[in-house]
């Protein structure tokens, strides 16, 4: 075990001392300070006044720091999530065959299986640290903005109905639903990891990783009837588990399906790569 701990506090040393690694966080931050440029302009605050004002009533209690926080969360963190951890998760192995450097790790006494299993650990201890600090980050915005204290408006097109929180319990909902960003993610990196155990270029497996999981949102969000059977059964419908813990009831059971389903394809995909990497050649 302690061997263990050790090769994955060596594993993380070297994945956050790449540049690469914090270029996401970079992107984030730009764009949260994007969008607080905009939603502030005067027709843009406008908008937002008539709408909540519809919705909940109260705008300058209900546009607190927490609802502009969610808003910039809810609506950057999917495709931008999607590129930075589809880009660590298909790199991380894919990297070390380019680089030669797979053959030298692998001459130590390790087995390819906990290799892998240390990567993988690497890849979900990124994301958490990366979605956290994108909700800090943009929190942090919305407290400059906003100032602190105020209700919390949850509204997204994919709710049915608005929920509304107050200050105290909105915190905690907020960074509830934000640590579930993990375990939302865990099916995109297993498609990205499992791509980069096969022999082939980091670049295309994360641009293989992003085109599955952009057409699966393209094909979820056809609005046709025909699709109405299978709509549930796209990766990214269900990626959408995290607003059912802003919801002003929780949902359990269907909050707990939808986490058992992503897990499952997560490590569906960890098992299909490490099926393909013990079969590998290293030596040629």
């Amino acid at each position: 075990m302690i061997a263990f701990l050790r090769l994955l506090k060596w594993e993380l040393f070297r994945l956050f001392a790449r540049r690469r690694t914090y270029i996401g966080f970079g992107v984030f931050l730009a764009v949260e300070l994007l969008f607080l440029f905009f939603w502030t302009r005067e027709k843009s605050e406008s908008n937002m006044e008539k709408f909540i004002n519809r919705v909940a009533g109260g705008f300058d209690e209900y546009f607190s720091a927490l609802t502009l926080a969610f808003l910039i969360v809810a609506f950057t963190m999917f495709l931008l999530g999607l590129v930075f951890v589809a880009l660590v998760a298909g790199d991380i192995l894919a990297k070390e065959t380019e680089d030669g450097n797979l053959r030298l790790i692998l001459a130590r006494p390790v087995t390819r299986f906990r290799l892998l299993v240390v990567k993988f650990l690497s890849c979900q201890i990124y994301t958490t640290v990366l979605f956290v600090f994108v909700g800090v980050s943009a929190f942090a915005v919305g407290v400059f903005e906003r100032g602190w204290g105020g209700g919390f408006l949850v509204w997204t097109p994919d709710l049915k109905q608005p929920s509304i929180f107050g200050w105290n319990e909105g915190v905690v909902r907020y960074f509830a639903a934000i640590t579930a960003f993990s375990l939302i993610y865990l099916p995109v990196t297993g498609i990205a990891f499992m791509f980069g155990c096969f022999r082939i270029k980091p670049a295309a497996a994360t641009i293989l990783t992003v085109a599955i999981c952009v057409a699966d949102s393209v094909l979820a969000a056809i609005p046709l009837p025909a699709f109405d059977p299978y709509r549930e059964f796209f990766i990214t419908t269900r990626m959408k588990a995290w607003l059912l813990l802003l919801k002003e009831d929780i949902p359990w059971y269907q909050f707990a399906e939808q986490s058992i389903w992503l897990v499952g394809i997560g490590l569906t995909g960890f098992v299909i790569g490490w099926a393909a990497f013990e079969r590998r050649d290293i030596k040629s």
